[in-house]
Order: structure tokens, then C-alpha cells, then sequence
């Protein structure tokens, strides 16, 4: 494939998606993504979209490779990154290592790898589990449950179409706001006590007799 080839940029329902062609070195796709995202300013200038990468295996560090091209050469605004290069497999190992990724699986689940950076999203319509930090200014807005297997400090919305058994579960549960169904609430931050050994504990929230509340796992 020629190199102005290897990457297509198209517009597309919800968003933009680009398609990398796998068989060429990844230099020579940041060479070619540099090269159609600056020549078409007027196709990014001031939108706010997805972004959608497609036809190859991206590591963390390449996608935000792409990711740092985008922004350096356009005014566009980015929700959210979706990557579908890869087959997830049905049961992953322990020792399984996986690209920073969202993808589904037959129970509804949808696994993001890495952390939200503020500004960024996941809307998702099952449950979402997070293998990361959910730092503050991102949100997670799920109609099922939202897991996060670090620590949440942005906002998260469970059972955002008014399912109130959903629960937002999270290591360290320090969110600006969290949602189930049409119950909000906030959770307040302990102050650091100076001396005192900083403790982690495992909690989720859920909805009873029209509250939220908090539990330790």
C-alpha cells in the first residue's frame, strides 16, 4: 500500500474513524497521519468527537503516539478513543497482556484498559469495568454496573436508564459525583491525618429503600 495510503481517515456516525494499515513500520503510519490531519484542519477544526482506530494492534504508548499527533495538529476536541484491532479472548490469563482497548463480551461487559484522563468518557450501554485510575474531570456512564479497579475520582453513572440494582464498586471510591438510576450523591473526603498510614479499602455503592449507600467489600 502506498504510504499516503496507509492511513484512510473517514467521518462516520458518531464520530472519526481511522484505518492503519498493519503491514507497514508504525513510523512511517505517524508520518502519514501527521500529513492527512494537517492538511485537513477544516475536516477537525473545533469538533468534538470520538475517535476510532482500526486494522491494527495498538500498544498504550502507540495510540497516544497518535493521540499527541491528533491534538498537536487540530483544534479537536476527544471523548473518547475506541481501538478494534485486536480479538479479545474469551478467557484471559492472568500473565494476559492487553492493548489499552474497550471491547464486549457475551456477558455485556465492556473492559477499558488503562486509566480516564480528565476530559475523556465511556458511555456504554451494559456494565463497564475499568482496569485503571477514573481520575478526575472523566466519567463513566453505564446502563449496567461501573467497576473500577483503581481509583475513582471522576464521576460515574450506573444504571443510567433508571436500573436502581446496579452498584459502582471501585479499590479507592473517592468520586466527584456518582449516580445510580435517578439517586445522586457525593462522597465525602477524609482529611490526611499527618502520621497516619494511608489505608485503601475496596467499597461499592448501591441503592436501598430510595438511598445510596457505601460498603466496604
Amino acid at each position: 500500500m502506498p504510504a499516503n495510503q496507509s492511513v484512510i481517515v473517514k467521518g462516520q456516525r458518531g464520530g472519526i474513524s481511522i484505518m492503519l494499515d498493519s503491514a507497514i513500520e508504525f513510523e512511517t503510519i505517524q508520518k502519514a497521519l501527521r500529513t492527512k490531519v494537517s492538511g485537513a484542519k477544516r475536516f477537525f477544526e473545533g469538533a468534538s468527537t470520538n475517535i476510532s482506530f482500526k486494522g491494527r494492534i495498538l500498544s498504550e504508548g502507540e495510540e497516544q503516539s497518535l493521540l499527541d499527533i491528533i491534538l498537536e495538529e487540530t483544534t479537536l476536541d476527544i471523548n473518547f478513543v475506541e481501538s478494534h484491532g485486536f480479538i479479545a479472548p474469551p478467557t484471559p490469563r492472568i500473565d494476559t497482556v492487553a492493548p489499552l482497548n474497550l471491547y464486549q463480551t457475551e456477558s455485556d461487559t465492556a473492559y477499558y484498559w488503562g486509566g480516564l484522563r480528565s476530559g475523556q468518557s465511556i458511555r456504554y450501554n451494559g456494565s463497564v469495568v475499568v482496569m485503571g485510575d477514573v481520575n478526575p474531570g472523566s466519567e463513566i456512564i453505564a446502563h449496567g454496573n461501573v467497576i473500577v479497579m483503581g481509583s475513582l475520582k471522576g464521576m460515574a453513572h450506573a444504571g443510567a436508564l433508571g436500573d436502581d440494582t446496579c452498584i459502582i464498586s471501585a479499590l479507592t471510591l473517592q468520586p466527584t459525583q456518582l449516580r445510580i438510576a435517578t439517586f445522586i450523591t457525593s462522597v465525602p473526603h477524609k482529611k490526611a491525618v499527618r502520621g497516619a498510614r494511608k489505608t485503601h479499602n475496596a467499597s461499592y455503592a448501591y441503592v436501598r429503600d430510595g438511598q445510596v449507600f457505601i460498603s466496604m467489600w
